[in-house]
């Protein structure tokens, strides 16, 4: 097999040995910098120049005012070739795969970021895959796209309501809650090779918010089999069900933290929704003092960063994205969408988030920078409403 890519550095020192093998995000530091970029496809270029803008870290310039350079263009070997460039002076290069198509130029778009970024410990998120909820025939189905949404798969056909959908850790299955065929909100998980799905939970009642937990073997997940809303697990193997917390209050929205151990989820228990943690066993459950809400839902874990949870919270009148801090025991308020902003999810790199806007009675998905607070579109509303978006760090489609 051959390798995806190959590196040659231009430097008088050893800085980019692991240039993509990083550690974790320093969330501390919001650098900016003036970048360019060509390339010999024009399509290409167009939506690697939307993907600099949208970021947050990256300010697009003229070539001649750049703090660098990037260039991605076809390699001999009919890959890319990225090339970066400071002061004229050719810092990085890179042969990224052996096709030059939009999966390996987004790649490309990746070690740029990651290499550009080094101080920031920047992560690239270009290349991973969307799985949403669209209505793009009248019906709400289940699709999987590129995260600017070139390339599109539909993978249900059911015209029935589908709820939110959530990625394995390896990507090859999702796991949503359907009213397919019974015509009862029940839990589902499809092989995305085969498009085949098994049923995961059907019990009497609502069977919902269905979570892969990080190693892959256990869905998280709300039933209301005894009539309340509660938590539970499931081995995805055994199938084997086990409760997490029975409480006489409505839980659901269960998030998993990036080690596995606990579930960060919803709670009426205080009269209001609020978030809480517990952990993945049961035991005793502990109130996130958000001080931001009396209406908290929809939390999602950091996949890098323990500290922090995003989450939706009534504000101001509308529901927007807040971002809350274990260290800080503190919120802070994202968004600022007049329609709303609401489902938020983490992208890989611990810093930017997908969430749903609300506009004119339309739904549509954006792109989040939670540092800079910079929000930029991934589609037109031509496309249809778009809403429960997900993010998987890697090409599925």
């Amino acid at each position: 097999m051959k390798p995806l890519f190959s590196i040659l550095i231009f430097c008088s020192f050893n800085l980019f040995g692991s240039v993509f093998e990083l550690p974790d995000l320093v969330r501390e530091s919001n650098q900016v910098w003036d970048v360019s970029l060509s390339s010999d496809h024009s399509e290409f270029q167009q939506i690697g120049n939307y993907a600099l803008g949208a970021h947050g870290a990256f300010n697009l310039v003229n070539e001649n005012n750049a703090d660098f350079r990037v260039a991605i263009n076809r390699s001999l070997n009919n890959g890319c070739l990225l090339k970066i460039f400071s002061n004229q002076v050719p810092v990085f290069e890179a042969n990224v795969g052996t096709s030059f198509d939009y999966p390996t130029f987004l790649k490309a778009m990746d070690y740029a970021v990651e290499y550009i970024g080094r101080s920031a410990n920047l992560k690239g998120f270009y290349s991973g895959s969307l799985a949403f909820l669209g209505e793009r025939t009248g019906a709400t189905e289940l699709y999987v796209s590129d995260l600017f949404f070139r390339k599109i798969k539909p993978f249900t056909q059911d015209e029935a309501l589908l709820m939110r959908p959530k990625w394995s850790p390896d990507g090859g299955h999702l796991v949503f809650t359907s009213y397919y065929k019974s015509g009862f909100p029940d839990l589902f998980i499809m092989d995305l090779k085969t498009k085949e799905r098994s049923t995961l939970a059907a019990f009497q009642g609502a069977n919902a918010g269905g979570v892969i937990s990080p190693d892959g073997n256990e869905v998280a997940m709300t039933l209301s089999v005894d009539g309340n809303s509660d938590l539970y697990r499931i081995h995805i193997g055994s199938r084997k069900l086990s409760r997490i917390l029975q409480t006489s209050a409505l839980e659901s929205s269960p998030s998993w933290s990036p080690d596995g151990s606990q579930l960060v989820f919803v709670s009426d228990r205080s009269g209001k929704p609020q978030l809480y943690t517990i952990k993945k066993n049961g035991g005793s459950i502990n109130r996130l003092k958000t001080n931001i809400s009396k209406n908290c839902t929809e939390p999602d874990w950091n996949p890098l960063n323990s500290d922090l949870i995003l989450f939706t919270a009534s504000v101001g009148g509308t529901f927007q994205i807040v971002e809350y801090s274990f260290k800080k025991s503190k919120s802070r308020v994202l968004t600022n969408t007049p329609g709303g902003a609401v489902e938020p999810c983490w992208l890989s790199d611990g810093r930017h988030a997908i969430f749903t806007e609300r506009i004119n009675n339309q739904t549509r998905l954006m792109l989040l920078d939670t540092l800079s607070k910079k929000v930029s579109a991934l589609h037109s509303l031509k496309f249809g409403n778009v809403s429960g978006g997900d993010y998987f760090n890697g090409t599925v489609y």
